[in-house]
This record gives structure tokens, sequence and C-alpha cells, in this order.
């Protein structure tokens, strides 16, 4: 065995790069917050959003009461556009695939299929995102993300749910437009709020 390679005096030497500055004292840190973090959080005053933003008690700046019913009104109204679009189409392809005559048993059945769909894509899209399709598109968002992270949310979304779809999708956004209160967040205890 060659001894000689593992001996300190054949070791190349490279210097230790030390900052300028005395011996033993560490580099000056900047203050604030590093270059890379202001790129990251740019807009820093859209990362409090989820203070104080209840159904009516959100800063004035916030859409609140008559206001946020109307565009909770206005949201359910594209989902329901949005479903009943896409049960259109797929009843459309279905009879064209199958061949099947337009019967009332068949509307009869695709109904039941509309409310089942739409009772899943208030469920799913309100679980995973925290609003759906028309809530999103109106800056509606169900629940505090406090409250999206509680192990009740899903069962309050699944009883939201299931008053919305059984009273027609849009009868009790109009109720809400009409007391001016968040019908069903008062009985399901999860409240709509705007992000605007």
């Amino acid at each position: 065995m060659n001894t000689d390679r593992i001996k300190p005096e054949n070791a190349p030497l490279i210097p230790p790069e030390f900052p300028e500055g005395p011996i033993g004292k560490k580099p000056p840190v900047p203050a604030g917050d590093p270059e890379s973090l202001k790129k990251i959080f740019r807009n820093r005053h859209n990362l409090e959003w989820e203070i104080g933003t209840g159904f009516h008690s959100g800063p004035t700046r916030r859409r609140k009461g008559y206001q946020l019913t109307m565009w909770s009104f206005v949201a359910s109204m594209i989902d329901a556009f949005l479903l009943i679009g896409m049960s259109c189409i797929f009843l459309l392809v279905f009879i064209k695939i199958i061949k099947v005559p337009l019967t009332k048993d068949l509307l009869r059945d695709f109904a039941l299929i509309y409310v089942i769909g739409s009772w899943l894509y208030m469920i799913t899209t309100r679980f995973f995102i925290g609003s759906s399709i028309g809530e999103a598109a109106c800056d509606i968002r169900l629940g505090k993300p406090q409250e999206r992270m509680s192990s009740w949310y899903f069962l309050k979304v699944v009883v939201r749910a299931t008053l919305v779809v059984a009273t027609g999708i849009v009868v009790l956004p109009a109720a809400s437009l009409i007391f001016g209160r968040d019908v069903p967040g008062m009985i399901s205890g999860l409240n709509l709020f705007s992000l605007k």
C-alpha cells in the first residue's frame, strides 16, 4: 500500500475563503428580507385575505350583505348553466351512440343523473378547491382557510351541498338574495365570503 498519497504533505493547499473583515467575526447579515424572498412574495397584502372576512364581518371594502348574496346568486346561476350544458351534451352523445329514442323514462333517468351529478360537483369542487367554478368566477370562497383545515369541513360541505341541490341549486341563493343573508351558510354553519 502506498502511504505517500495519504500524507498531509502531499495534499494540495487550497486557501480557505474568508470574508473581508477581522478574523473571528461573522459576515454582516443583510437587514430585512433577502432579495429572493421579495421576488417570491411580491404582493404581500394578498396573503392576509383570510383575516376578518366572514359573511357580515368583513372589512368595508369587501362585498357583504345584499351585494355578496347577489354575487352568490350569480355564481349559482353559472354553476346551474354549466351543469345543464354538460348534462345536455352527455344526453345527446348518449342518444347518438346508443341510438335510443328520446322517451319520458330516459329523460327522467337523466334528470336523476343531473341531480346526483350536481350534488357530486358541488361537494368535490368545494372540498378540494374551496369553491365551485361559478363561485371562483365571482371571487367567492366557501369557508375560511382555518375552517378548511378542520375535520368537520367535509361534513359541512356535504350538508350545504345537499341543501342547495335538494332545493334546486338556485332557490336557496335566491332566498339569500331576498333576505340579505347566507341562508345555506346559516343552516350548515359554513359561510361564503368574498375575496374582493
